[in-house]
């Protein structure tokens, strides 16, 4: 067990190390070589650099590394189109859960400290071009990250237990993100996500949930937010700029807001909703214990296969890899803080 984990620790943590390396080595670069390109093209460049490390260079690098170690053969078996929609409630679930711990600690390291960071990513996206967000954040993401996280990790862990297969796929999908306001949610789905996938043994059913998910959040969401923006805009009112504290109801085309926020908060209702009776959907299925992890002889005890997650000294090299992304997130505009203080 612990020889396998050891294996997979550095080998992700090998991978997690050229990420960042790569990310913040060729972002400076252009920042000194080409600033205004990089200012003009933000969004082109956020794009381009996902392809580079993490399909170009994470992908490849993970899946040489792994190509000799043991796997399992998972048998296949079909979801089928009911399963399917369950599965999709139940992921819209915890992401509920997931968003909503994660909110919390994110806040307690942005909000005293002005960090505006996550605004900026925000604008971001609402400033690229749909077809392009969609494209790159809701196909293209899901494929290599499910290829890295359920196919190529599960493969190679199953062997040594079912369990240990889940919390791996999930605690390092989750940390992988680099950033609270993702982790939590994102260890959920990893944690489904590879149940599914050692049910049924089809990396293409986790692929079209992630696809799914991130489709209508990059598609919908952040379109309709879009929306309000631009009508805003175009009545002299700048969103990012925006006091809650003041009032913009005598600007003249002010009514132009009500049908984009109208639409707007019909979804979020919805959203809620269908995330309310996915959690609930999730907690019926596990009282009723349908959630069942196979045991083999030949497995270690769940509490053995739990353990050797921090007892396999190589898995640190990812976490603390992992641990960089969360403080170069975070602890920059901490010091920024206090430094103009």
């Amino acid at each position: 067990m612990n020889k396998t984990m050891n294996s997979i620790g550095w080998k992700y943590g090998l991978m997690a190390i050229m990420y960042i390396a790569l990310n913040y080595g060729i972002s400076i670069l252009l920042r000194l070589l080409v600033p205004n390109f990089v200012e003009n093209h933000m969004v082109l460049i956020t794009y381009l650099m996902i392809i580079f490390t993490v399909d170009l260079v994470c992908f490849p690098l993970i899946f040489l590394l792994t190509l000799k170690m043991p796997k399992a053969q998972i048998e296949k078996k079909r979801l089928g189109f009911g399963k399917f929609l369950l599965c999709v409630l139940i992921m819209y679930g915890l992401v509920l859960v997931g968003a909503l711990i994660g909110l919390v600690f994110h806040g307690i390291l942005t909000v005293p400290f002005n960090n505006t960071e996550s605004s900026k990513l925000m604008e971001l996206l609402m400033n690229s071009n749909p077809f392009v967000r969609i494209l790159m954040v809701g196909v293209v993401a899901p494929i290599f990250e499910e290829l890295i996280f359920r196919k190529v990790l599960i493969d190679h862990v199953a062997p040594k237990g079912e369990l240990v297969a889940i919390l791996a796929s999930g605690i390092m999908f989750g940390l992988f993100h680099g950033n609270f306001q993702q982790c939590f949610f994102a260890c959920f789905l990893g944690f489904l996500f590879a149940y599914i996938y050692l049910k049924t043994g089809r990396v293409i059913y986790t692929i079209l949930l992630h696809m799914f998910l991130n489709t209508v959040t990059s598609g919908i969401t952040v379109g309709l937010i879009s929306w309000i923006y631009k009508v805003a805009e175009s009545i002299g009112i700048d969103m990012t700029q925006a006091n809650p504290n003041t009032s913009y109801y005598n600007l003249p085309g002010v009514e132009k807001l009500a049908l984009p926020s109208l639409v707007l908060v019909g979804w979020v209702f919805l959203l809620l909703f269908i995330m309310l009776a996915g959690l609930i959907t999730f907690i019926v299925i596990a009282c009723m214990k349908k959630i069942k992890i196979n045991r083999v002889e030949e497995d270690d005890s769940f509490g053995k296969q739990a353990l050797s997650l921090v007892a396999s000294p190589l898995m640190w090299i990812f976490y603390i890899a992992t641990a960089v992304m969360f403080i170069l997130e975070y602890l920059p505009p901490i010091i920024e803080f206090f430094v103009s203080a």
